[in-house]
């Protein structure tokens, strides 16, 4: 028998319990014991629900008989268990689970009712269970593959609409060994085993055909392998649209070595069959003069399918038609139906679906169907892409084409003037010596006799034949630039400017001039006239020195920068008026006003050397005396054994 503080001890513990707890009669089923947590359940003291049958508060469709052979079973077997959806005294249903136990009580057989409440606890369970069949419907359903294998490389699961690709149901592998299934794999056998040795692994592999993007990611417990989780996605037709994309990059390439119209229109028509596959392309070129287009390419296919021999038998589209119209709008377009244009430029020939893509105010490029389909986004791209390139190409040969044309005339001035300074020059030598001889003859047999007017005409003649003589000899020399050249070889500048000085050095002794120089860089010249250059200009700059009473300092020195170096002849005379630093270079011009003799012909000969060499020379702004600088090609590095 159970002493009195057990008893006390058995009250507290079932008042203090949180979970309903009720007592029942194993007989007749009612109520003969109830905490608290039980009155609050039913929303009531716990004195009124003694007594009370547990028929009287099951959930509706559960009987008192229903009820009382729960009761019995648990009296008779030990226990019962039932779940109850019931209504607390807030309204609110609540979900229980009771769990009914036999027990002995003051020598009495009892039934004890343990509730518990599992709504929450219920509602984890469907929340978990819905987002377990979202998961798993967007699982089946995503356009990958997933897989799992366990630490053996077992298929354990395998899922995902990518499977149809392969044509596997899902599931189908499970159980089976990635190793025997995709042993013809070598790449997939490699990534499975790196992965099962605890390495996360991401590959692309190519199966049957389709190209995946696999990623392997170990999972671990306690530091064990448990499992390899897989995603595979298809990037079969990612990688077609990259390839394809590369390959129009390639190809647009071969645009770059086309020099005529024509050329450019079978290279644009051509890379649109081979790359994006649409044989049914051609090329119009615009004419301004009459507002039409004109046939210029066209893919044998089109040629074919239009019923003409060659691209250039292709109908024009005139100032009324609707391709005419469609250029000037200058928008991509497509035609769904070619056959439904109210006034097409070839209402005969069976398209359908044309895209029409203007190159800009060149022409405008054509890709049909004979059936209506509409055009892969993609492709469209590409397409657009090939035109522009295409428009860019009739835009390099058109000024090719102006440059070339200019090229020639220019040549041929360039070469008539040439010329006519040889011949010109040439030609005068003989009159000139034989006026020059006459008058020294005058002068010296008859001289005596002349009085002093005459004699100061005599000297007139005299200077203006030999100041003439000098002239033609200047203009012969800058005639001979071109003819008397040498060919281009490494030229070492501080050697040549060496050279140079000691060409010069009675005159600057004579003067004392200095000349210094930095380290001067190697260049690709005529070393000849890379020293003509070099001379020109230290003369002008001692001479113009001297005629301002200033004792000549020079300064060369050298930049190399990319392919070009850039020197710098800088000195001390009187400069050159701003308003000369162009004209300079002209034949006969001289700057300013001087007392010095000179022809004006130095300066126009080294800007005539330098443009040669694909330089240029030109007066830099300058606070103290004159600058010049001047551009040769660089000695460009050669790799390898010659």
């Amino acid at each position: 028998m159970a002493s009195t503080e057990d008893t006390a001890l058995f009250r507290d513990v079932f008042q203090a319990n949180p979970d309903p707890i009720m007592i029942h009669d194993a007989d007749t089923g009612t109520v003969v014991r109830a905490n608290e947590a039980a009155g609050a359940l039913l929303g009531r003291p716990p004195a009124d629900v003694v007594g009370m049958h547990v028929g009287e508060f099951s959930p509706p469709g559960f009987s008192t008989a229903d009820a009382n052979a729960l009761i019995t079973e648990a009296a008779t077997s030990g226990s019962a268990q039932v779940e109850w959806s019931t209504q607390g005294p807030d309204g609110e249903s609540r979900l229980v689970e009771v769990s009914l136990e036999r027990a002995v009580i003051d020598d009495t057989t009892r039934v004890v009712a343990f509730i518990h409440d599992v709504t929450e606890i219920r509602r984890q369970e469907r929340k978990h269970t819905e987002r377990s069949k979202q998961l798993q419907t967007l699982i089946e359903n995503l356009p990958v593959v997933v897989f799992t294998l366990n630490p053996d490389g077992v298929f354990t699961y395998s899922a995902g609409k990518g499977l149809d690709e392969l044509g596997i149901e899902p599931g189908e592998f499970e159980g089976a060994s990635v190793f025997e299934v995709y042993s013809q794999y070598p790449d997939i056998i490699t990534a499975v085993e790196r992965a099962l040795d605890g390495e996360e692994v991401r590959v692309t592999q190519e199966i049957d055909g389709l190209v995946f993007e696999t990623w392997y990611r170990p999972v671990f417990d306690d530091g064990e392998l448990t499992q390899v989780v897989s995603v595979a996605r298809d990037i079969t037709d990612l990688k077609q649209r990259e390839a394809r994309i590369e390959t129009l990059s390639e190809a647009t390439n071969e645009l770059l070595y086309t020099r005529t119209e024509r050329a450019v229109a079978d290279t644009v028509t051509q890379i649109a069959q081979r790359i994006i596959d649409q044989p049914l392309a051609a090329m119009w070129s615009y004419d301004s003069d009459d507002d039409t287009l004109y046939p210029i390419g066209a893919t044998s296919e089109a040629a074919d399918f239009a019923a003409v021999e060659t691209a250039s038998d292709l109908p024009p589209m005139g100032p009324e038609s609707d391709e005419n119209r469609l250029f000037h709008d200058g928008s991509p377009t497509v035609v769904e139906d070619y056959q439904t244009l109210s006034n097409p430029s070839v209402p005969q020939t069976p398209l359908r679906t044309v895209l029409f893509l203007p190159l800009e105010d060149y022409g405008i490029l054509c890709i049909g169907s004979p059936t209506v389909e509409s055009f892969d986004s993609h492709d469209r791209f590409l397409l657009e892409i090939l035109a522009s390139t295409g428009a860019a190409a009739l835009d390099r040969v058109e000024r090719e084409t102006r440059l070339k044309s200019k090229q020639t005339e220019l040549e041929r001035s360039n070469e008539a003037l040439q010329q006519f300074a040889y011949i010109a020059s040439h030609d005068l030598q003989e009159p000139l010596r034989m006026v020059s001889s006459y008058v020294d003859l005058l002068d010296s047999e008859y001289g005596d006799d002349l009085d002093d007017e005459a004699a100061e005409y005599m000297a007139f003649a005299v200077d203006g034949a030999r100041r003439m003589q000098e002239m033609v000899n200047a203009l012969l020399r800058y005639s001979r630039v071109e003819t008397n050249s040498g060919d281009f070889e490494e030229t070492d500048p501080e050697a040549v400017l060496d050279r140079t000085g000691d060409a010069l050095q009675m005159r600057i002794a004579e003067v004392d001039a200095t000349i210094t120089a930095e380290s001067l860089p190697p260049v690709e010249a005529d070393p000849n006239q890379v020293g003509q250059v070099f001379q020109n200009l230290l003369e002008n700059a001692i001479e113009y020195a001297v005629e301002a009473d200033i004792e000549p300092r020079v300064e060369v020195s050298a930049e190399e920068d990319d392919d070009m170096v850039t020197f710098t002849v800088s000195d001390n005379g009187p400069g050159i008026p701003a308003a000369d630093h162009e004209e300079v270079f002209d034949i006969f011009h001289r700057a300013g006003a001087h007392d010095t003799e000179g022809t004006g012909i130095g300066l126009a000969v080294c800007q005539r050397i330098v443009l040669r060499h694909d330089g240029r020379i030109w007066v830099e702004p300058s606070d103290d005396g004159a600058t010049f600088k001047f551009t040769l090609p660089a000695v460009t590095e050669v790799s390898g054994d010659d």
